[in-house]
């Protein structure tokens, strides 16, 4: 199921959500803001259009909708900023040859100069349509206040789309950081973390908000109650699923960030009791949801459940990356460690630099055809067997 699209700003209490057309749906009841442009032709309408193109930005709370007119596009981005009270910003950049019209479905916005008292011509929009002239290259940027009603100014220094993106990215790598080949499947991880900072589809995520440094009195009830859960679904299987360990890794390391150590090692001989058990593969196809962190990380590191181990790359390297740089921050190695790496290529074969964090004699292994590689070097570089075909 894709997730909820919408764009909002940390701890607010308002979203707003950006459907295929770039129309803006505020939660709040209001009426949506839709968008449409007068070339020098005629009216280009999004719904309409079948050169319309959109994309999150890395999977982070920032839409991009872009529409063909004339000789090139009308870019509209969409993006929400915590100053004065929280505002939804709109923004349209004309990157075509000529000057056109945007007219927006919404007068009580906020602007950056005086709305004039053009109504559009040539066009049925709802009562209340605006128009905002924009040159060749020029941009202009609206928006809808969270806290008050009614036409007022846009801050000159609101944040550009780009300072929202970085502090998306910041927020989200705080659990952990990863650029891989495969840009979907970072773009999924990121869109997940960021709904969650948003408060949308939160259930059984409590050991990811913690990861995420969202926590409550009751975090730490929430953890275990995470993990009694899946251990009861586990208590007569022959084979535990396949996120189960992941789960249960950064379960205790969620224990230890919120200062319960007794719980981590609950946590930790409870899967000792387990461990003898397969572990099913990997899916092929990346999950949905929470499924994408666990999937990506699975790939990277897989801790062990006596702790003081972790293995990089345990299924080796899929061969879709093969020739490709990528890197990963900040993964759960042990309830009270992380670890750090980065591929780069020699020729066929891939070269490992690590670096852990926390106490030292962490124990790091890999996968693939490295059998008998280790390091308790809390940093360093190694080269690593070329890769035969991965086993997920």
């Amino acid at each position: 199921m894709t997730p909820v699209r919408a764009v909002g700003v940390r701890g607010g209490t308002r979203t707003s959500t950006v459907d295929a057309h770039g129309t803006v749906v505020p939660d709040d009841g209001s009426r949506p803001l839709a968008w449409h442009v007068a070339g020098d032709d005629r009216w280009y309408s999004p719904a309409a259009e079948p050169t319309v193109r959109q994309k999150w930005y890395a999977g982070y709370p920032v839409c991009e909708t872009r529409m063909k007119v004339g000789q090139g596009d009308i870019v509209q981005r969409v993006y929400c900023v915590a100053d004065s009270g929280g505002i939804t910003v709109i923004e349209f950049e004309n990157e075509t040859p000529m000057p056109v019209v945007v007219a927006v479905t919404r007068s009580d916005i906020l602007t950056t100069r005086p709305l004039g008292d053009n109504v559009p011509v040539g066009i049925d929009l709802p009562q209340g349509s605006v128009t905002l002239p924009l040159g060749h290259k020029a941009t202009v940027r609206i928006g809808l206040s969270h806290a008050s009603a009614g036409q007022g100014r846009l801050p000159d220094d609101t944040p550009d789309h780009q300072q929202v993106v970085r502090g998306w990215e910041t927020a989200c790598d705080v659990s952990s950081r990863i650029t891989l080949p495969d840009h979907t499947v970072v773009g999924r991880v990121s869109a997940v973390r960021s709904n969650l900072l948003l408060g949308i589809d939160t259930e059984g995520a409590a050991i990811e908000l913690v990861r995420l440094g969202e926590t409550h009195p009751d975090s730490i009830l929430d953890v275990v109650n995470a993990v009694q859960t899946r251990l009861r679904q586990e208590k007569r299987a022959r084979t535990l699923r396949w996120d189960t360990p992941h789960l249960l890794a950064t379960a205790a390391r969620a224990c230890v960030l919120l200062g319960d150590h007794t719980a981590a090692g609950d946590i930790g001989a409870a899967w000792l009791r387990i461990a003898d058990r397969p572990v099913a593969e990997l899916p092929v196809e990346v999950p949905s949801g929470l499924g994408s962190i666990a999937w990506a990380e699975s790939l990277l590191v897989t801790a062990s459940p006596s702790g003081g181990v972790c293995t990089v790359l345990p299924h080796g390297i899929p061969e879709p990356w093969w020739g490709a740089s990528f890197d990963c921050r900040g993964l759960t190695a042990d309830p009270f460690r992380t670890v750090s790496f980065a591929v780069r290529w020699h020729g066929a074969r891939p070269a490992l630099l690590w670096e852990t964090a926390g106490p030292a004699g962490l124990v790091i292994t890999a996968g693939g055809d490295n059998h008998g590689w280790h390091t308790t070097d809390a940093s360093g570089e190694t080269l690593l067997a070329a890769p035969a075909a991965a086993d997920v």
